[in-house]
């Protein structure tokens, strides 16, 4: 599969500043839960879609972060935020389904609202599990589908096509938790709930951990 991502040269940089713009409000929303998930964590992390860097504050200063990260409108605020939070960041452009990094080589692998976004999500949780090393950790929060005939499956179903274009791929209904669950880990963990914001289209969220 080719490592390129097919930028939009209108969209590309609004969701970067979008995203950079959202930063504080989305740590009020997720920080606690991230703060939980991240806990402990090695010296060497696996970001998958790293955005703008919004996770850097929940690192120990001096983690060595790899960022996967497509949008190369991000990139620069990648590297504000890892000299803002004293992380040795190393920038890799390719998509989550095509990681160029080892078999067997980390320890930790974070994704955070990404595989709501990644063309093939069971080729990037396919790739996680690659490099992740023997009883290495897969972290995640997402937003995922909500029940059928639910006032959030409604929303979801109607914002789904205009939210898909905007957000460069994101889709409101994808089932997650399915992939995740189907993928082969050793261990899944997956906790189930709703954290609302005006963000309506990705309510309801799951958040947890897989072990290889």
């Amino acid at each position: 599969m080719s490592s390129k991502f097919e930028l939009n040269s209108f969209r590309g940089p609004l969701n970067a500043w979008i995203f950079k713009a959202l930063s504080g409000y989305m740590d009020r929303i997720f920080g606690k839960t991230k703060s939980k998930l991240f806990k402990d964590h090695p010296s060497t992390i696996v970001e998958i879609g790293a955005g703008t860097g919004s996770n850097m504050r929940y690192y120990r200063k001096g983690t060595h972060l790899i960022a996967i990260e497509p949008n190369v409108h991000m990139h620069e605020n990648l590297r504000e935020s890892a000299k803002k939070f004293d992380i040795n960041l190393k920038i890799k452009s390719l998509i989550g389904e095509a990681i160029d990094l080892p078999d067997n080589s980390c320890e930790f692998v974070v994704s955070t609202l990404v595989l709501c976004t990644v063309g093939d999500p069971e080729m990037c949780i396919t790739q996680v599990k690659r490099i992740l090393k023997p009883s290495g950790r897969f972290v995640f929060i997402e937003h995922v589908k909500a029940k059928e005939h639910t006032l959030f499956s409604l929303i979801q179903n109607i914002l789904h096509k205009p939210w898909h274009w905007f957000f460069e791929g994101c889709h409101t209904n994808r089932d997650t938790t399915s992939l995740i669950k189907r993928s082969g880990f050793r261990s899944v963990s997956i906790e189930n709930y709703n954290q609302y914001s005006p963000f309506l289209p990705i309510v309801p969220q799951i958040r947890g951990y897989a072990i290889k």
